[in-house]
């Protein structure tokens, strides 16, 4: 499975390209999203943290990993919470005094929940995409096609690549030195 640094990296680069090529307006899209995208790309990991409370009671990884939180219902429920939010015009005085919007932090939690789940079941083992209605283990394993001496490898590399890509980007796009 991609590790953190991966979700993280490749939420944030996505989103920051989205950003500047589509968007292409600070005021409407406030670099204070890019934040939520960063605990997006690793929101549906937070069932470790139940993993490691079940432990306790002889639970494995394999029972709570991968179940709930990386099923398609995690972000369908951050996708419905949005919505209420944006034809309800609900917003707190925190959020709008940063030119967020409730319903754009929900849009983007659903995004990059789905992006998390996507990279998992592209790269590493299966997924359960309709658990807990559905057992339906599906997963491409694409790592499993490298050689044996080299799968440990492939993620540490990804993420030193993904770093020095946003790095670079900071630095010539956004022009980071000018604040130190």
């Amino acid at each position: 499975m991609p590790q953190a640094i991966t979700h993280i990296l490749i939420g944030i680069i996505l989103i920051e390209l989205f950003r500047e090529y589509i968007i292409k307006s600070n005021s409407k899209f406030p670099r204070y999203y890019i934040l939520i995208v960063a605990i997006g790309s690793v929101l549906p990991d937070i069932d470790m943290l139940v993993f490691y409370l079940l432990s306790f009671w002889e639970y494995t990884y394999e029972q709570i990993h991968g179940t709930f939180t990386h099923s398609l219902w995690f972000p369908i429920i951050f996708l419905g919470i949005g919505l209420l939010f944006k034809y309800n015009n609900f917003n707190l005085k925190f959020v709008s005094k940063k030119h967020l919007k409730l319903s754009s932090i929900f849009f983007i939690l659903s995004l990059m929940s789905l992006l998390h789940i996507t990279l998992d079941l592209l790269v590493y083992n299966v997924i359960y995409p309709f658990y807990p209605i559905k057992y339906f283990p599906l997963g491409f394993n694409l790592i499993n096609y490298f050689p044996e001496n080299i799968k440990e490898h492939i993620f540490p590399t990804i993420d030193g690549i993904l770093l020095l890509f946003w790095i670079l980007w900071m630095e010539f796009k956004l022009k980071i030195s000018r604040y130190f």
